[in-house]
């Protein structure tokens, strides 16, 4: 049975935002009580470059690529692909104003692991689809976005601690459980309301 490459992103799209959906909200119940996050610390200078590069590649040309290739040159499957990853482009901005602005949570970190992983996924999906590649342009469109994204996780995940403040602890800090072999064991751990 083949599906229709338009119900199928649909299908996906639907079923990866539920499932997101259901992760921030359980980790973000999980710290119910706890201190409201006041958001990532001011990005240093590179970062906000990056972040130019960011919505110039990854919503700029695909929205010109989708307008010219897809909508303009009528490719169904540039337009699929495009329409779907656009989609989840702006939930995930969404979904990151609302845990972090609303619910201030900071299982806003996790939005982006969900989201960028799943963004790969779309564009190995889109590009693969039959006549995806049919323009140079929507050729080169995908690839740049695979490119981007690949190189944002690593950007997102290496820049965790700091966005979560995790360096936040004075020069003279001790831990105990550095000095505790014992990992697993009760008693080896801080306490949780030290």
């Amino acid at each position: 049975m083949i599906i229709d490459p338009l119900w199928s992103a649909v299908a996906q799209n639907i079923a990866f935002f539920a499932i997101a959906s259901l992760y921030v909200w359980i980790g973000s119940r999980r710290l119910v009580g706890t201190a409201a996050f006041p958001g990532p610390r001011p990005p240093p200078d590179w970062f906000k470059v990056w972040l130019v590069v960011i919505w110039i590649v990854g919503l700029v040309l695909p929205v010109i690529t989708l307008v010219l290739v897809g909508l303009v040159g009528g490719a169904r499957e540039v337009t699929i692909g495009l329409t779907a990853y656009l989609a989840m482009f702006v939930a995930q901005v969404a979904t990151e104003l609302f845990v972090w602005k609303r619910w201030r949570s900071p299982i806003w970190v996790i939005v982006p692991c969900l989201y960028l992983s799943w963004r790969l996924w779309q564009i190995a999906w889109a590009w693969d689809l039959p006549g995806a590649q049919s323009t140079t342009l929507a050729s080169l469109t995908y690839a740049a976005l695979f490119v981007l994204w690949v190189i944002n996780i690593g950007v997102h995940f290496t820049n965790i601690p700091r966005t979560l403040r995790w360096d936040y602890h004075p020069p003279s800090a001790t831990f105990p459980t550095l000095h505790d072999p014992r990992v697993l064991t009760r008693g080896a751990h801080d306490p949780v309301d030290s």
